[in-house]
């Protein structure tokens, strides 16, 4: 679709962009910028991208979509700097990868040439950052949500899913509102949880850690629910104070959850049927979800 594309920040998710079009095709011309550039520098190695600078040098001619993949702070400068550089071409598409959407989004559509950004939230990655960490098939099977402003035109729109498609994602249509407080409960509020659970632990471990050391009673059920809290804390103190009122919302939510399973744990007789039926309809949603 695009035979000049230019990333910036080459991380996990940038990375694998590159990866995937250099795999479709291999005679598309990719750029990456970063804050350093020897970080960049094993990607022009290994064939992933063809010129590599940093976000002070960009050149953006030719160019026919340019791709921010760093924090939210820092991408809506860098999205102003594109839209306002002087070789942008107008039939340019810009877009993000930014887990939080209303405040780019708001931020960049009063801009000149602001049409030509549309905000995007690839639903892919873990917990493990950078270039090292990208793959080829990253987005394949994976969901990304859009989530265009007022002055998008509808080809540019289908343009973008189409560019997400060919990497073999799902595609969804939102508006950042939307998409800020729903994420707020399918991303954030795990982290949220998945951090507390570990601080929780380390407190409980700090005052009362057995003889026999604690590691032999962590199980995978432990390790699963607590990995992504090894996530970047640049990135999720970013997404916090860029969403935190849909997860502050989230966390008063979950806090009244926590509070009815203990009250029933509390009140449970000795069939505990309160307790099962509980377990029971956590099960069902769970296993109904696609």
């Amino acid at each position: 679709m695009f035979k000049k594309v230019a990333i910036f920040g080459l991380g996990l998710l940038g990375g694998s962009i590159c990866r995937a079009l250099k795999e479709q095709d291999p005679g598309v011309h990719i750029s990456a910028y970063g804050r350093n550039l020897p970080r960049i520098e094993p990607a022009l190695r290994d064939g992933s991208i063809d010129a590599a600078g940093t976000f002070d040098r960009v050149s953006l001619a030719g160019v026919e979509l340019a791709v921010v993949s760093t924090p939210v702070d820092s991408s809506i400068d860098i999205i102003r700097g594109i839209l306002g550089h002087a070789e942008l071409d107008p039939r340019a598409i810009v877009v993000d990868v930014g887990s939080v959407k209303e405040v780019i989004v708001r931020e960049v559509s009063g801009l000149g040439r602001s049409a030509q950004f549309i905000g995007c939230h690839p639903i892919a990655g873990s917990e493990k950052t950078g270039y090292e960490y990208s793959r080829a098939d990253l987005y394949n099977g994976s969901s990304v949500i859009i989530t265009p402003h007022g002055g998008n035109s509808d080809g540019d729109i289908a343009r973008v899913a189409r560019f997400w498609e060919s990497l073999g994602a799902r595609t969804t249509v939102v508006t950042p509102e939307e998409h800020d407080r729903i994420v707020a409960y399918t991303s954030h509020l795990p982290h949220m949880i998945a951090s507390s659970l570990v601080e929780v632990f380390h407190e409980f471990r700090r005052d009362s850690e057995p003889t026999s050391g604690i590691g032999a009673f962590i199980g995978n059920g432990f390790r699963d629910v607590t990995r992504i809290s090894s996530g970047s804390p640049d990135m999720w103190r970013d997404i916090v104070l860029q969403n935190r009122g849909n997860i502050s919302g989230a966390i008063d939510r979950m806090i009244g959850e926590l509070d009815r399973l203990k009250k029933l744990i509390a009140g449970a007789g000795p069939e505990g049927g309160p307790v099962h039926d509980y377990f029971a309809d956590a099960k069902k949603i769970r296993d109904g979800l696609k």
